[in-house]
């Protein structure tokens, strides 16, 4: 047994000094933070955020009006791909310090993903239901659901549903799933109130109730959920990218999420945008940061934990890289590597080589462009319009 040292440690939230840690690991660091980030809310599959023509006034006006390079359907339907899509994207959390991630999108892929790597962050699978083409019903959903969890009981993993968002899942099935699920013990996640306030609406599908279960809302920038017993993982990046706003308080949200991984990378590369909109205790921040993720999921977090070189708030402008990872005590990060030998940077040139090849195998038809350069050109020009120089000044950790 070993022992973690550190000048500066968040546990759970709270800044403490001079730690010492009991651990399998025998090492000195500037910063500790315990557990990891979390990152409650990811779409693997999206090689391209659709941002050209924006900002839009709500999810619902973006999706109707968006225009993409790629055929995200085809995407999804060609299982190799999709599945090293989702690769990428677990590997570049573990180097970016997320140790929890919440993956959307196609369920097959993402096991398939989960299972082809030796080392991974816990993750929640929560596929998609939304009544388009080439999205499963809530049936399929919850059938996938149920036979995965069979297999997903040592708290590396955890199963549940996502529900697209009122709009594009339908009454009938957000009620459904919210019922059916909650019976399963399954997690619900939903768009929700994304530019359009929708708890109201939620309020009358479920008739007055209460929500059953566990259901984290993903957003909640234009009204407050809390009163129907929701969580809320808020995603301020994109909500800047493609609206301009995102949530003014941090009342109400329990954890934050990154939407667009691939393309702008998890939570812990969000610090800077995170603390220049809120302007709050770091703490808190924090707390949600971290701890906040795995309570929205119900997930373990015993030896979860990443260390840094640099001091805490070098890792709050959203620029630093751990050089230590440890998920369930178990080292997945070291020096900086992944146990393999693979670099942030080897990650980051193998994300541009997936989106380029989606791009070539699978265009839209509709146009062209480099959806990576255009992701963080939106960011930049969306942080710039806020005049907040605080928030502006992190755009090189996003690069």
């Amino acid at each position: 047994m070993g022992l973690l040292e550190a000048d500066q440690a968040i546990i759970y939230g709270r800044i403490v000094e001079n730690l010492r840690l009991p651990s399998p690991v025998d090492a000195y660091f500037k910063t500790i933070i315990l557990p990891g980030f979390s990152d409650a809310h990811a779409h693997p599959q999206v090689v391209d955020g659709g941002v050209v023509g924006g900002p839009w006034r709500n999810s619902y006006e973006w999706i109707e009006s968006r225009r993409l390079a790629v055929d995200e359907a085809a995407i999804r339907s060609d299982l190799d791909l999709a599945s090293r899509l989702t690769v990428a994207v677990l590997k570049r959390a573990l180097l970016e310090g997320t140790t929890l991630i919440a993956l959307t999108g196609a369920l097959e892929a993402n096991i398939r993903a989960f299972l082809m790597l030796k080392v991974r962050p816990r993750v929640v699978f929560l596929p998609t239901v939304m009544s388009k083409k080439g999205w499963p019903s809530l049936g399929q959903a919850l059938e996938a659901a149920r036979r995965v969890s069979m297999f997903l009981d040592d708290g590396s993993a955890r199963v549940g549903v996502f529900l697209h968002s009122i709009k594009y899942a339908g009454s009938d099935a957000v009620r459904e799933a919210l019922v059916s699920a909650a019976s399963k013990g399954f997690i619900v996640g939903m768009h929700l109130s994304e530019g359009v306030p929708e708890s109201g609406r939620l309020k009358v599908i479920l008739k007055g109730q209460k929500v059953p279960g566990r259901v984290v809302a993903v957003h909640c920038i234009s009204d407050d959920p809390q009163g129907l017993g929701l969580r809320c993982a808020a995603c301020p990046a994109t909500n800047l990218i493609l609206y301009r706003r995102t949530r003014k308080t941090l009342k109400g949200i329990t954890s934050f999420g990154s939407d667009w991984p691939l393309l702008i990378g998890t939570v812990p590369r969000h610090l800077g945008i995170i603390k220049g909109v809120w302007r709050r205790r770091l703490e808190e921040i924090l707390a949600k940061a971290t701890l906040g993720g795995y309570r929205d999921y119900g997930m373990p977090y015993s030896g979860d934990l990443v260390a840094f070189d640099v001091s805490l708030e070098k890792v709050l402008e959203g620029s630093a890289l751990p050089r230590l990872v440890m998920v369930g005590w178990n080292v997945v990060v070291n020096e900086g590597e992944l146990l393999d030998g693979e670099s942030y940077s080897d990650v980051l040139k193998e994300i541009r080589n997936l989106v380029f090849e989606a791009l070539e195998k699978h265009p839209s038809g509709e146009r062209v462009g480099d959806p990576l350069a255009e992701a963080e050109a939106a960011l930049h020009d969306a942080l710039l319009a806020r005049h907040q120089g605080g928030i502006a000044a992190s755009l090189s950790s996003l690069s």
